[in-house]
């Protein structure tokens, strides 16, 4: 009897941390798309091409990640959706998983970003692309990963 409700808070605690996530998907979701979308219509405007070889090769890259980013962030959705419902730690394990690759390629696509926007701004000076670009992921990192990790080590308030 013990046995079936520890087995039953266990998948109560799991299915609660799968809601939470896909409610924090469902805010990042929307996000990604609208830098998507923007990106997907970047090249037809008429300044763009002016954008030298090795800004458009990042731009590239950047569309690319924004891409992978919003097909990870979506993947905990679809995999819910298909796999057999046993395998719900399964199912958890993936898509924190996805969801931490969306978000680090998020943030590497926004940094590039940046980063062509900056150095396109200042006639193709690297230093003032190159700073802006870091100072964003900068950003991204201590929000996004240190402090919560700082925070999840402290003691629960």
């Amino acid at each position: 009897m013990a046995t079936d409700s520890a087995h039953d808070a266990k998948v109560e605690r799991l299915r609660e941390r799968y809601r939470e996530l896909l409610e924090e998907l469902r805010t990042i979701i929307p996000g990604s798309q609208v830098l998507f979308a923007f990106l997907l219509t970047a090249p037809f405007s008429a300044r763009f091409e002016e954008l030298d070889d090795f800004g458009r090769n990042v731009f590239v890259l950047v569309l690319l990640g924004v891409a992978a980013a919003t097909v990870f962030f979506m993947a905990p959705a679809a995999f819910h959706r298909i796999s057999s419902r046993p395998y719900r730690r399964t199912r958890l394990r993936y898509a924190i998983r996805f969801a931490i690759t969306g978000m680090v390629l998020l943030a590497a696509s926004m940094s590039g970003a940046v980063f062509v926007v900056t150095r396109f701004i200042f006639d193709d000076v690297a230093w003032a692309g190159a700073a802006a670009g870091a100072a964003v992921a900068t950003l991204t990192a201590v929000l996004w990963y240190l402090l919560p990790r700082a925070r999840s080590r402290r003691s629960p308030e």
